[in-house]
């Protein structure tokens, strides 16, 4: 027997391999294309100002709130440049308390909030707090507030029995400076039993009330 004879490799002309690779060539020069068309629509497009500010209207939400609360609902008036990043009607059902709560950020590294409730006990006052210990107290207004710390947050807690105005309980703390501290705790204490109405200063178009 002789040996079987190889199969001769097929030889394109140069015509044909044009042809061949012209459907590639296509499908390169397509996508090229569309590459630069959307590099160009992302080089229009403004770049996206990821930066937030909330600014709730506290005012107004404690007005809401005080349609299911029994006490005023506290709106301090804080400094301009505070920014309310929340001001919420919380349901602590795994405490047993429902609460008001409001939250600022004051600049880039100070954040000051507060909790209220007319139905406080020894778990909702440790959570508010992050378990922090007793390291003193002070007075403010003829309120006396129990003062605690944890890592690198302090707090004021004034006991239902120590508020001698609506007999709520409220927990204020964050971080910021003493001065700051100062200027919450005031702002707080005189906004305690002062009920407020939703602010009236623009009308239900969202124009200026005339």
């Amino acid at each position: 027997m002789t040996e079987q004879e190889e199969t001769p490799t097929p030889q394109l002309t140069e015509s044909q391999a044009k042809r061949m690779n012209q459907p590639l060539i296509g499908i390169v020069i397509t996508v090229a294309v569309t590459l630069l068309g959307v590099f160009a629509v992302m080089g229009l497009r403004p770049e996206q100002d990821v930066s937030f500010t909330p600014d709730e209207n506290v005012t107004e939400a404690a007005a809401w709130t005080n349609d299911v609360t029994d006490y005023a609902a506290i709106a301090p008036e804080v400094p301009e440049g505070w920014s309310a990043n929340y001001a919420r009607w919380e349901n602590r059902a795994e405490l047993g308390v429902t609460a008001w709560e409001v939250g600022y950020s004051l600049d880039e590294s100070s954040f000051l909030s507060f909790s209220q409730t007319d139905e406080p006990n020894p778990a909702w006052v440790n959570e508010e707090t992050r378990q922090g210990g007793t390291t003193g107290e002070e007075t403010v207004a003829g309120l006396r507030f129990e003062v605690r710390e944890s890592e690198d947050r302090r707090y004021y807690v004034l006991e239902a029995e120590e508020n001698t105005i609506d007999g709520t309980a409220i927990v204020l703390g964050g971080t910021g400076t003493d001065e700051q501290f100062e200027t919450f705790l005031n702002a707080v204490t005189e906004a305690i039993g002062v009920e407020v109405e939703a602010d009236q200063s623009v009308d239900d178009d969202g124009g200026p009330a005339e």
